[in-house]
């Protein structure tokens, strides 16, 4: 992957797809983190962010992040194959647990 390429990308996103800043932010520095990994493939990077201890809403955010700048690549002719094609996920659910407060009347 190239830095190139990412920005191109986020420019797409910024001018035909609209998308906000906020959202444009996160897609950077998704694309960012797995550009400046260690990862030789999305899957062993995904399955690493499984493993890792963010929450289900970041998790699915990041491979979003990915699965769409894929998408991007693939729809251009800058790859042969998306890899995300491939890929099945199982996300975890959250667990949110209500604090008791007394009353007060």
């Amino acid at each position: 992957m190239d830095y190139k390429l990412i920005s191109t990308f986020l420019d797409y996103c910024k001018t035909h797809k609209r998308l906000s800043l906020h959202t444009i932010r996160a897609y950077k520095n998704d694309l960012l983190q797995f550009y400046n990994s260690n990862y030789t493939s999305v899957e062993t990077y995904v399955e690493h962010l499984t493993k890792s201890n963010i929450k289900s809403s970041t998790l699915r955010r990041k491979i979003a992040s990915l699965k769409v700048f894929y998408s991007y690549l693939k729809y251009h002719n800058l790859i042969d194959e998306n890899p995300f094609n491939q890929l099945r996920f199982q996300f975890r659910t959250e667990k949110y647990y209500l604090k008791r407060f007394p009353m007060i009347f």
